[in-house]
């Protein structure tokens, strides 16, 4: 495997970064000038814009124009928003995209460490749950896990883990992140939380079981992006005044979603460096609030999922996906989860419809 130089003059590489509101503009001085860099603006134009050669930034309208019939595909007012600048790099050609939030921090090298991983390898570190259908934690601080991870899968008698061995082609690898780590909200109430998520050596290491895939310093090869879906922010109408906003969960799901696709091809999803600085920490009662129907709702989704994949074939990621959507769609009104739980995956389903129809 040649240098990370070598890796950047080999492939086109775009990088997407999801803006809200004005950030610490400094976040650019690590990246690159020569590498593209799409700001999905989710502010809608208010952003104070420093220039900068290689940033180009899309507002709504910029977006519209660029998804045309397939903009209602796109969510706004949430970290989903990301999907634009994922859509745009894979219709231009770019083999790699590399996702990053505008609250982390590059180390030097950061886009090197995450090129090389994104490669073939033989018999690979990696980490195996012990029970089926299990879990990898990426976090190795004792006691903590990272966002998503199941708690009713948190008990020594489910979230064990050996080493393995993987051999294939790496299509995903996640960056972990120091300072803030990325937690549950309600797991930082009444805890000391880790500055560092900890290592178990330094060597990334290949997920053999599920994983939270979050989305904050992730590098994936373009021809996933059909089927690496952010899910959108939606309110839950469980009768309390004005519902409760489902958040926080856009990554989590939609990754679990991707990582099953990748495991029926066989393709690898690598995790640990680089590690950014995570900078910016959003009070964990209000984490612990818009988290609070994800947590809930979790379980019948993901299992509704893993019935739909049941009936999904293998294929090229778009075609998988079509598929995949159909089936969940199909199961969720087989579930027998809760109306209102129903309710909101059918409105996922929609969702992913969508997406899956611009790449038809």
């Amino acid at each position: 495997m040649g240098t990370g130089n070598e890796a950047i003059d080999k492939r086109r590489v775009a990088v997407v970064i999801p803006i809200p509101n004005d950030p610490d503009w400094s976040i650019f001085e690590e990246l690159s000038d020569e590498i593209p860099i799409i700001v999905c603006d989710d502010s809608d134009g208010k952003l104070s814009v420093p220039p900068r050669r290689n940033v180009t930034y899309y507002d709504y309208a910029a977006q519209r124009d660029i998804m045309g019939e397939h903009y209602d595909a796109i969510p706004h007012k949430s970290a989903a928003s990301r999907n634009f600048g994922h859509f745009l790099a894979h219709r231009e050609g770019y083999e790699v995209v590399v996702a990053l939030d505008y609250d982390c921090r590059v180390p030097s090298r950061w886009l090197e460490q995450h090129l090389d991983t994104l490669t073939d390898v033989k018999d690979a570190p990696a980490r195996k749950p012990v029970i089926e259908n299990g879990w990898v934690n990426s976090i190795a601080a004792d006691g903590f896990y990272a966002r998503g991870y199941p708690y009713e899968l948190r008990h020594s008698d489910y979230n064990r883990e050996i080493d393995a061995t993987a051999t294939g082609s790496v299509k995903v690898n996640m960056g972990l992140w120091e300072g803030i780590v990325d937690l549950n909200g309600i797991d930082r109430v009444g805890h000391d939380a880790p500055y560092h998520p900890g290592t178990h050596d330094e060597e990334n290491r290949i997920s053999l079981g599920n994983i939270p895939a979050c989305g904050m310093n992730t590098a994936f090869t373009a021809d996933l992006t059909p089927a690496y879906y952010f899910l959108p922010d939606l309110w839950v109408d469980d009768g309390s005044p004005g519902g409760w906003q489902l958040s926080r969960h856009d990554d989590i799901w939609g990754g679990y979603i991707l990582k099953k696709l990748m495991d029926k091809r066989g393709d690898l999803f690598s995790y640990g460096r680089p590690i950014v600085e995570h900078t910016r920490l959003t009070p964990a009662e209000r984490t612990t609030k818009i988290e609070h129907y994800m947590h809930l709702m979790a379980r019948q989704f993901f299992a509704a999922v893993d019935a739909a994949m049941e009936r999904t074939g293998t294929g090229d990621y778009a075609t998988m996906y079509a598929s995949f959507v159909d089936a969940f769609l199909g199961e969720v009104t087989r579930s027998g989860a809760p109306t209102h739980y129903k309710q909101i995956y059918r409105a996922l389903g929609e969702a992913m419809r969508l997406w899956a129809q611009a790449f038809a």
